[in-house]
């Protein structure tokens, strides 16, 4: 080969892919990464809010963002959970006031608080570029979110809420909030677990609340996160099916794969959240009909209850029933063996 072709050949090559990239098909050298958890979940098309809990102390609101009401007296506003959907339900991180004599929860402790940046629970969800999330976590130790929800919010007739949780604690006397998103007089629904150490919801139907246990052991390892989603499929307008799922997969390789099964499944009666009602979700801690009740002082406000204790990350809502097949792939590109795109 001459001197002069031993030159031309990477100029050619270079050309090749510059204009591959050029028309938008870049090819990578080394295959196809995984895609980073948060790039996954954004992408889905019914995603109405999603809180990764990354955010740091003192983290302010995006540009743009309208302002957050100020906290319960007593209470205090250690940073901003970021709503990345860019749909603005933007949460604040509450750390509450110091336990009253005689009220302390065991489990929390004198003091309730909450420890940001803590390292990520959820492997998929790594330091990448382009990856639209930098992964860390929230420890839960009595502070919770707070998420004003606008009254001009998509209306939550079917819903998937879904969360990373790595619980920490060894005891079975306390219920433990994950998610709550009820309204004052009943309507919407909470995640939680009960004192029998048992996935438990409460669904609101706007005059009476039904509380359904799983009887499904909650999730408790050390070692390991767990994901857990709760979904409600309408059949017929407040009617239809409720069901828990906790890391679920298939391990079938066909195509299309066979969809995995709930842990637990039952019909259901809820109302759904509306566009007319403003509303405060919660994170870690509380219902609504609970968020004027308190449990750090004697009288006046004070934090909801049941805290959570241990780790959340990546807590996302949507206003559908997600399919069994999106969960599952959400699971494995969570643990980071998924592919690159969502399924």
């Amino acid at each position: 080969m001459s001197t002069t072709l031993f030159f031309l050949v990477p100029i050619v090559m270079l050309s090749v892919v510059w204009s591959l990239c050029f028309v938008g098909v870049c090819l990578p050298t080394t295959g196809l990464p995984n895609t980073p958890y948060s790039n996954t979940i954004l992408n889905e098309v019914s995603l109405i809010a999603y809180w990764p809990l990354s955010d740091a102390l003192n983290s302010q609101l995006p540009t743009g963002a309208p302002p957050l009401p100020p906290p319960p007296t007593g209470s205090m506003g250690v940073a901003v959970a970021q709503d990345l959907t860019g749909n603005n339900h933007n949460g604040t991180y509450i750390k509450p006031p110091a336990y009253i004599s005689g009220a302390t929860i065991p489990q929390i402790g004198t003091n309730p608080t909450l420890n940001l940046h803590q390292t990520s629970i959820v492997p998929g969800d790594k330091f990448q570029s382009g990856s639209k999330n930098a992964p860390f976590c929230v420890d839960f130790e009595g502070g919770y979110v707070s998420i004003p929800w606008a009254a001009n919010s998509p209306s939550l007739a079917e819903f998937t809420l879904e969360a990373w949780i790595k619980p920490g604690w060894t005891a079975t006397q306390f219920v433990w909030v994950v998610f709550s998103a009820t309204t004052n007089n009943g309507t919407g629904f909470t995640l939680d677990i009960n004192q029998q150490n048992q996935w438990q919801f409460t669904i609101g139907n706007g005059t009476t609340s039904q509380v359904i246990n799983s009887f499904v052991a909650a999730p408790i390892g050390a070692s390991s996160a767990t994901y857990v989603a709760l979904t409600f499929q309408s059949t017929n307008g407040n009617n239809g099916t409720l069901s828990l799922w906790i890391n679920p997969t298939t391990d079938d390789t066909t195509t299309p794969p066979t969809p995995p099964t709930p842990q637990f499944t039952t019909d259901a009666t809820y109302a759904a959240i509306g566009t007319n009602q403003a509303v405060t979700f919660f994170i870690g801690a509380g219902d609504n009909q609970d968020a004027q009740t308190p449990r750090t002082q004697a009288q006046g406000d004070g934090a909801p209850l049941h805290p959570y204790q241990g780790l959340i990350q990546s807590v996302a809502l949507y206003n559908s029933a997600l399919q069994p097949t999106d969960l599952a792939s959400h699971v494995a590109d969570g643990f980071g063996s998924g592919s690159d795109s969502d399924t």
